[in-house]
């Protein structure tokens, strides 16, 4: 070979090895394997002297899915509606089961979509993730029909090489980002659980399972925040204590079965009859009832015990009683302070426990008012 031919040659050859490292170096920086699949085909027709390229891509079965390729004029197409059985072709058994990075054919049948669409020689370079093919790069020469220079072997081995690198890097970037979203998403779908699951049994914790009203842990978590709140603004705070008169007699009479459903029944009517921020209604312990009324002077509970008498008379759940009523009573303790230092919860409660014994002792079916800066007074509800 003439020098100067010669040297033409290296410095071609240069320059090809040249757009080879420009090439990798465009895959290293794309954002996902579609923008590295579409760069590998666009760059490489353009920096390489190749006609057409395709990539097609393995799955778990062997089957081959189109990628990018190019068109009968030479443009780079998107081609993963392509789907196929890997073609029993001479490439097949060469590249993949001779494990081979590239196989060329110099003179044969050129196809399109695995049709034959002309002749001139054609390249299947196989993409490896070590021993397991992923893979292969499809080339020819359709449109200009140009021959294959020296070095194209050697160098579409080397570019075979380069997109395999980078496509098993990027699969597995990217599988490693899924795994780390499904493991995100377990770990908030687990936690959501776990706080729902939590959330349920801070409500059941604070339910009475009976009746369906609040328990006495409830209160008693309240009535502590309400106490304090209470004392910082200076506002009043109420109490009822409601018991159901001659409960025992009402379970021996009609069963305990009965007993159950009339706290129910009871409950419900109860647990209407204050709707005000603040409020509430429970249930502290068999068949006795609280409400607490927050910011509440002695006026508004008086007037909520009159309200529950009435509820309860309304229901008409039948009872012959000692004290000669004919359906189910109740009787309150009602009682009114102003939360202070010189007081506690157990003050308050005290008051309203010593006016519901009061409500008893004077013939039940009734409300007795009791509060620490005011006289005392019975006061029995119209029948």
């Amino acid at each position: 070979m003439l020098p100067h031919i010669q040297s033409f040659h290296q410095q071609a050859l240069l320059e090809q090895l040249q757009a080879l490292h420009d090439i990798s170096f465009m895959l290293w920086r794309t954002d996902s394997i579609n923008q590295l699949l579409f760069t590998a085909v666009d760059e490489a027709k353009k920096q390489l002297d190749i006609d057409r390229m395709a990539i097609f891509l393995f799955d778990e079965k062997l089957r081959m899915h189109g990628t990018y390729g190019t068109d009968m004029t030479g443009a780079t197409v998107d081609e993963h509606y392509f789907e196929s059985a890997i073609p029993d072709h001479w490439f097949s058994s060469h590249a993949l089961k001779g494990q081979e990075y590239i196989v060329i054919n110099d003179n044969t049948e050129l196809y399109h979509d695995l049709e034959p669409v002309g002749s001139g020689w054609n390249a299947y370079v196989a993409l490896w993730d070590e021993d397991k093919a992923v893979g292969w790069i499809a080339c020819d020469n359709l449109i200009s029909g140009r021959p294959l220079k020296g070095y194209h072997r050697q160098l579409l081995k080397q570019f075979g090489f380069i997109v395999s690198q980078h496509l098993v890097r990027r699969q597995a970037e990217e599988k490693l980002i899924r795994l780390n979203k499904e493991l995100e998403h377990r770990v908030t779908e687990r936690t959501l659980a776990l706080q729902s699951a939590n959330q349920q049994l801070e409500l059941l914790a604070k339910c009475d399972p009976l009746t369906g009203v609040a328990n006495r842990r409830a209160f008693d978590c309240q009535f502590k925040d309400e106490w304090r709140r209470a004392e910082r603004h200076q506002l009043p705070l109420s109490l009822l204590i409601i018991d159901i008169d001659n409960f025992k007699s009402y379970n021996d009479q009609y069963g305990h079965a009965a007993g159950d459903q009339c706290l129910q029944v009871i409950a419900s009517a109860l647990n209407t009859i204050e709707r005000r921020a603040g409020a509430l209604f429970a249930r502290y312990g068999g068949e006795e009832f609280v409400l607490l009324l927050p910011g509440q002077n002695h006026k508004a509970a008086v007037y909520a015990a009159k309200q529950a008498l009435h509820a309860v008379r309304r229901l008409k759940l039948k009872h012959k009683q000692p004290n000669d009523a004919s359906y189910v009573t109740i009787s309150i303790g009602v009682a009114s302070i102003n939360p202070s230092l010189e007081h506690s919860t157990s003050s308050l409660f005290k008051l309203t426990d010593d006016a519901l014994y009061k409500a008893k002792a004077l013939g039940k079916n009734g409300y007795y008012f009791h509060t620490a800066t005011e006289s005392d007074g019975y006061h029995q509800a119209p029948k």
